[in-house]
């Protein structure tokens, strides 16, 4: 009895002891192996700086100035205007009963002016070069030689209105100014100006930003509108385009400008 009693607590001892070993070898090779793997890992180069840049914040798409009654004549002399070109108004004058409806057909190539105003009975051609006119109707051999003083304009003969109205009136007369949008149907950018004739005249004027050519206008008598002009088409042209070869004749055949002289160089 006593001797398997001491042969138990002898088992115990040497198990104890066992593990004991067993715990310090597992210690000692885990340490060791740790300090190996420390020591095998290798760091990747730090990478070279890189430069990132922010995205640049795009100007607005309407970047235009500010445009106001004070500086809009300044804006519009600064305006290009193509120099050849085939453009279309119709024109409305009058109200109610009253009302006149022709269109206005234009071919302009530098200084040269073909138009020909169509009024539901007859067409009436006018050819100038801004100094001097000739006029004729249908069926007409000859035509009527007019002078154009300086205050006249070619568009009065055509009974258009004309932005270079705007830059002959007191500055003063212009009571708003504006960059407008028309929906008419495509969109079409606009520098807007109304001007203030007398008391009771009102001017209004859409000039076609892409062109500098005007695109809408209508005048208001005491609020009620007696004129309207509206581009029905414009085309951009060359200055050689086949266009302009029989533009600038008189009815009998003759060439009344030189227009070597006159024609844009291309």
């Amino acid at each position: 009895m006593n001797r398997d009693r001491r042969s138990y607590k002898l088992f115990w001892a040497v198990s104890i002891a066992v593990v004991l070993v067993l715990v310090i070898l597992f210690a000692f090779l885990f340490e060791n192996r740790s300090g190996t793997d420390r020591e095998s890992i290798v760091l990747p180069d730090p990478p070279s700086e890189v430069s990132v840049q922010k995205p640049t914040e795009q100007p607005p798409a309407d970047d235009f100035v500010q445009v106001s009654a004070d500086n809009v004549l300044s804006i519009l002399q600064s305006m290009s205007r193509p120099s050849s070109y085939h453009q279309v108004y119709s024109v409305t004058v009058g109200v109610d009963e009253t009302q006149a409806l022709r269109q206005v057909e234009l071919w302009i190539n530098g200084s040269l002016i073909h138009a020909e105003i169509f009024d539901g009975a007859r067409t009436k051609t006018i050819l100038t070069d801004g100094e001097t006119a000739y006029l004729w109707y249908d069926g007409d051999t000859e035509a009527l030689y007019v002078p154009l003083e300086q205050t006249v304009l070619p568009e009065d003969l055509m009974g258009l209105l004309s932005p270079d109205y705007l830059l002959s009136i007191a500055p003063e007369q212009i009571t708003d100014a504006d960059f407008l949008v028309l929906e008419d149907p495509k969109q079409v950018q606009c520098l807007y100006v109304c001007s203030q004739d007398a008391e009771y005249v009102t001017s209004r004027y859409w000039i076609d930003l892409g062109t500098g050519l005007l695109y809408k206008a209508d005048v208001l008598e005491l609020s009620k509108q007696v004129y309207v002009l509206k581009q029905d088409s414009f085309e951009q042209l060359a200055a050689e385009d086949e266009a302009f070869s029989d533009r600038f004749i008189l009815p009998d055949g003759s060439t009344p400008f030189s227009t070597a002289a006159e024609m844009p160089q291309p």
